[in-house]
């Protein structure tokens, strides 16, 4: 299938961006009208471990995020927008489904708290390594280069990783297991667009492509380019 041009992405981008926004905050609207509704009848606790957890996750985001640098060629802009439509609900559907079905087990509480923190500093690490080079989309900077510091040692993917980490924990906080099911659907999201990264990696770095046969014979070298 054809690649569509930049231009037209980004414009599609934009379109369903604003959907996706307007469609996230009459989620949140109809969550926090449920949540102050029921509050008599649900367990504060894992509400406030919930709140506190995605306020660290939302600061490690904003630390770790050093600018992108130069604009560079993107590709399979589409991505990015299609895993919001899914990311965006799982922070938002896990407490509605909380306040509606309330259940609570702190220890499946305090494995989710844990998962999702593990993610979100898996993903910090990751992001601040790469700097300027990262990138929300996938893309391919004039200058790109492969690097071999931090977690790139011992992990390809940590952004990816840390995302996969944080979709599993997230509803676990809430004990919301149907939740779960947007989880489901974010993972493998995550892992095609994993796959079609690397083929852009391998086609457009050079040595990546020797990398992925296992040339090199670890996880030292990967290219500056992120989820």
């Amino acid at each position: 299938m054809k690649e569509p041009s930049e231009k037209s992405a980004r414009e599609k981008g934009a379109w369903v961006s604003w959907g996706t926004g307007l469609l996230m905050l009459l989620l949140a609207a109809e969550t926090w009208k449920a949540v102050d509704g029921r509050w008599g009848y649900i367990g504060h606790m894992p509400v406030y471990i919930y709140a506190g957890v995605l306020t660290l996750y939302l600061g490690a985001e904003r630390i770790a995020y050093r600018g992108s640098g130069s604009k560079g060629k993107q590709t399979k802009i589409w991505t990015r927008h299609l895993l919001l439509l899914f990311w965006l609900p799982l922070l938002i559907v896990p407490v509605l489904e909380y306040s509606l079905y309330p259940r609570y087990d702190f220890t499946v509480t305090v494995i989710g708290a844990a998962l999702t923190l593990l993610g979100t500093g898996l993903r910090a690490w990751g992001l601040w390594t790469l700097g300027k080079y990262f990138s929300a989309h996938i893309e391919i900077k004039a200058d790109h280069e492969l690097v071999e510091t931090g977690p790139y040692k011992f992990i390809r993917h940590p952004a990816y990783a840390g995302n996969i980490l944080q979709a599993v924990g997230i509803p676990l906080i809430l004990n919301a297991y149907f939740s779960m099911s947007i989880s489901a659907v974010l993972i493998a999201l995550f892992l095609y667009r994993l796959k079609l990264e690397e083929e852009v990696l391998a086609r457009e770095v050079k040595g990546y492509g020797a990398y992925m046969i296992g040339l090199t014979g670890s996880y030292r070298r990967y290219g500056k380019l992120e989820s």
